[in-house]
Formats: C-alpha cells, sequence, structure tokens
C-alpha cells in the first residue's frame, strides 16, 4: 500500500535516528515495494535549512517552475505551465492548477513568492538577476517575477535546483511538491522517502524510495554489487568493464553539461604570453587522455563548453592539435624564458593528478618547466591559490537549463572568478575585458535566443583564440543499477533524474 506523510512520519519516525542505520542502509524490506540509491554525496550534508535540511539536489521533494529536458536542450513545463516575458524586466508565470504541498495546501502563487522570497533573502543568487523583493502573487495562479536587469534566461535559470520550493510555513520539515515526501532524514547518512498523496504527475512506482550518501566511489561500487543498494550514480570509471560484465547488474553513461579544463591565469608569469598559452594548448594530447586516464568513459574537448549546452561553440572551435612541433615553434616565438609553471589542483577529483601528470610530461617536452601543486577543497578555490597558480584544473559545468551563469563566471571581469582581483588590481584571472565583456552583457541581457547563443558563441572563439584554457574532456558519469529494477531515463544532469519511472522490472 502507498503510505501517506501521516502514516509514514508515525511508522517510521518513532524509530528515532538511533533505528536511522537499520532501516536505512540499503536494501530493500520485505513488507513494502522499496528501493535504495547510493549518492556521491549526503543528502543533508551542509546547510540546508531553507529546504527543511534536505539538499534539492537529486531527491524528488522539491520542484522548480522549470525543467530541462532529459538531453538538457529544451526548457520544458513544469511546476509552471507557461511564461511570458512581459517588458524587459517583468515576467509572468502561470503555474499549475492541480498541485499539492506534502501537507495537502494547495500551491499558489502567494506561496511561491514567499518561499523564493524567505530563500533568497537567507542565500542571494545574483547570477539568477532576482532579489528577496522579486517576487509577487499578481492572483493565486499567476507570479510576477521582475528582474534587477535585463535577462533573458530567467525561464532557464528557475530550473536550477536551488529554485526549487519549500513550504513557506515550515522551515524544519522538507515540504514540497514532488512525487515523494520524506519519512526521515539522517543528518549522517540517507533520507527515507514515502509516496506522496494525489501528486499531480506521473504517479510513483514505488511505495518508498532512500537516497543514502556514500562519498567513497569505490564503496558505493562495492555496495551495487552486493545488492545492498539497488542503484548507484558516479561510479569509477575504472569499474566500468568490471561491471558491464556482472549480469546482475545493468551500467551506462550519460555526458553531462560539465567540462574538464585547464584554466590559464593572464596575468600571472609567464602564461600573460598568448604564444606560450597556444603552445601548452598544442601540447595537450585530449584523446590520449580520454582513453587512458578516462578509461574511455568522457569526449575530448575543444572548448569550454559540452555540446549538450544549447549555445555550446564546439562545433565551431579549431582543435588545436595535438602538435609537438607546433608548439616548440610556439615556446621558441614566445617570450618564455624557462620559469617553472604551477599547476594547481584540488583533491576531490582523483583523475586530475593524473591529468596535471600528463600535461606536465607533455610541457617538458616542448621545454617547459612545471610544478604541480594539489590543495584540500576548502583553500582550492581561495584567491590567493588561484592568483599564484598558472594552470588550475577544474570541472566545471551547468545544473541549470539556461547556463548562462557560466560565461559571465568565468570570463566577465566582474564575474565570479574574477571580480576580487578585477577590483582591487585591476586584474583577475581568465577575463579578456574589453569587447568580451560587451559581448557577454549583450547574451546576458539578451531575450532574443539567437541573439544571445550567438554572443556566447562568439565569447567562446575569442577564449580558444586567446588560448585562455586547455580544453580537456567533456564529463560522461556512470549510472548502474541492479538488473532486476528498471528506469529511470538519465538525464543529463544526474541531479534531475525523474524517480517516478525508477521500479522494479517486469
Amino acid at each position: 500500500m502507498k503510505l501517506t506523510r501521516r502514516q509514514a512520519l508515525t511508522a517510521f519516525g518513532s524509530a528515532g535516528v538511533v533505528g536511522m542505520a537499520g532501516c536505512l542502509g540499503g536494501g530493500n524490506d520485505d513488507t513494502e515495494l522499496s528501493k535504495t540509491v547510493a549518492l556521491d554525496s549526503r543528502p543533508a550534508d551542509g546547510d540546508w535549512s531553507m529546504y527543511g535540511g534536505l539538499t534539492p539536489y537529486y531527491t524528488p521533494t522539491h520542484e522548480t517552475l522549470t525543467a530541462s529536458s532529459h538531453d538538457f536542450y529544451d526548457i520544458e513545463p513544469w511546476l509552471a505551465t507557461e511564461w511570458e516575458a512581459v517588458d524587459d524586466l517583468i515576467w509572468e508565470f502561470t503555474l499549475r492548477t492541480d498541485a499539492t504541498f506534502h501537507d495537502g495546501t494547495a500551491l499558489t502563487a502567494d506561496l511561491v513568492a514567499q518561499s523564493f522570497s524567505a530563500l533568497l533573502a537567507e542565500r542571494p543568487l545574483g547570477w539568477a538577476k532576482v532579489t528577496e523583493d522579486s517576487f509577487e502573487a499578481v492572483d493565486d495562479h499567476t507570479l510576477r517575477v521582475e528582474t534587477v536587469e535585463r535577462f533573458g534566461a530567467l525561464a532557464g535559470t528557475m530550473s536550477h535546483p536551488l529554485f526549487g520550493i519549500q513550504h513557506p510555513g515550515d522551515r524544519d520539515d522538507p515540504i514540497g511538491t514532488g512525487p515523494y515526501e520524506v519519512a526521515e532524514l539522517d543528518p549522517d547518512g540517507a533520507v527515507r522517502m514515502v509516496a506522496a498523496d494525489d501528486y499531480w504527475g506521473d504517479e510513483p512506482s514505488l511505495e518508498a524510495l532512500t537516497f543514502e550518501g556514500i562519498v567513497d566511489p569505490m564503496t558505493r561500487s562495492s555496495n551495487l554489487q552486493a545488492g545492498d543498494v539497488d542503484a548507484a550514480f558516479e561510479l569509477p570509471r575504472e569499474h566500468y568493464e568490471m561491471l558491464s560484465r556482472d549480469d546482475s547488474i545493468e551500467i551506462r553513461t550519460q555526458e553531462e553539461p560539465r567540462t574538464g579544463l585547464g584554466m590559464m591565469n593572464l596575468y600571472q608569469s609567464p602564461t600573460d604570453d598568448a604564444d606560450l598559452r597556444r603552445a601548452l594548448n598544442y601540447a595537450v594530447d585530449q584523446q590520449l587522455i580520454v582513453e587512458n586516464i578516462l578509461h574511455g568513459i568522457g569526449t575530448p574537448a575543444k572548448g569550454p563548453y559540452a555540446p549538450s549546452i544549447p549555445w555550446s561553440a564546439h562545433n565551431e572551435l579549431p582543435e588545436y592539435g595535438p602538435d609537438l612541433d607546433r608548439a616548440r615553434t610556439l615556446v621558441d616565438e614566445s617570450g618564455y624564458d624557462g620559469d617553472e609553471l604551477e599547476i594547481h589542483l584540488g583533491s576531490d577529483n582523483p583523475h586530475e593528478r593524473l591529468i596535471a601528470s600528463h600535461m606536465q610530461e607533455r610541457f617538458e617536452e616542448i621545454g617547459v618547466s612545471t610544478s604541480i601543486r594539489q590543495f584540500e577543497s576548502g583553500s582550492f578555490y581561495e584567491v590567493e591559490q588561484k592568483r599564484d597558480s598558472n594552470i588550475t584544473l577544474i570541472e566545471l559545468g551547468s545544473i541549470n537549463g539556461a547556463a548562462d551563469y557560466l560565461v559571465y563566471l568565468q570570463f566577465h571581469s566582474e564575474g565570479g572568478d574574477n571580480r576580487e582581483l578585477y577590483e582591487t588590481e585591476g586584474t583577475g584571472l581568465y577575463n579578456l575585458g574589453g569587447e568580451v565583456d560587451s559581448l557577454i552583457e549583450n547574451g546576458d541581457r539578451a531575450l532574443d535566443a539567437d541573439r544571445k547563443h550567438e554572443a556566447y558563441r562568439e565569447v567562446q572563439r575569442r577564449v580558444m583564440d586567446a588560448a585562455v584554457l586547455i580544453p580537456v574532456y567533456y564529463k560522461e558519469y556512470v549510472f548502474g543499477q541492479r538488473a532486476e529494477t528498471a528506469g529511470p531515463e538519465t538525464h543529463a544532469v544526474p541531479h534531475m533524474t525523474r524517480w517516478t519511472e525508477f521500479r522494479p522490472d517486469e
């Protein structure tokens, strides 16, 4: 039977946190149709008080006004059935009339406005071009949104999980409108959910669904093999072949709108020399990295944005190489005089150290000396670390159907990556300034999609011509599930997986 929220809380809440390990540790129980999914992070890890303590990523409790399609190319209606730009700053979203929160309250424009205002009061999201004062209910099912400046990507931006709608009258419990509601939440490990009553969309196939945070990828893999979990995200690439030979497991990959990059500091010698930056691009062998380091899972990159992002210029960008002879010629033509370059990387991605070593070896072959420095995640993003780096290895992409914020973040002089150094020293990191800043602003403000996309493609052409970065790979993630399960369809953004489709195989 399907449990109501009250029944679920009565059945599971009395056990308390002490009983969570046995209740939520994985596998199915014998009394209901239940499955467990392993995530690479804990569902309540971090400060998510604005969502009742539950991260809005992955878990199907909080829903957004819009959604991105499975392939990331289109923005689809979700809690909003339609929207329009009334003028340069004003948008109106028409809400569904059949959606309810998990406490039985009908979804209204006033509650959505309150939810967003409370979110932005606690967590400002400047890239979204809205503030806590931007939202107003016109009537029960019409939400008016006023942006702080003209912003053509608002509809896609509202698909970001951070715009998941939490009932504004309850901050202690996660109460959304999604297909599953929370029965019990363990801050240190897992969240158990039950199918929501009267869900407006496709009825969930399961009575209960547990999301368990298992940070170590090897443990996620072994738990899937042992049947302790029914599905798992971000499995180790090096396990793909082994898992694919296991008849009890179905395994697949999915390209994300995410790219592995070597970002080059334009204001730190010697990477302030464009000829040297181009030489470094010619030296790197992306195909070799994908085949040997990423175990063939991924695609060699030509630019900063994966082809799944609608305005990616991937198909228009030339490949630099690999061409060691051309690289050596450019080194000779540059002002490089033997100074050692610093390659910086964090500790979160196990493949980046191997990629850094590949770069170091290839750069040595063209006469460029490098050192590698690895930082803990807390200090990796500090300004001083970035200032001292010549090449910073990152993996960057979008979980927002518009993805506009990426261009501004990386390449505008006042974007998040560059702002502090630009404002204090007139420099930055990856910002070419001038015409590129203007192109980004034009794209950011354009209400016409074609104008926006062309502006962003021109930014990419100029960034790659100036060799601001070394594109390495377009990411693919590995998803595995027990063979006795079916669905869900993989989504380009794993956080947006639609869990109503997950079920036992028939």
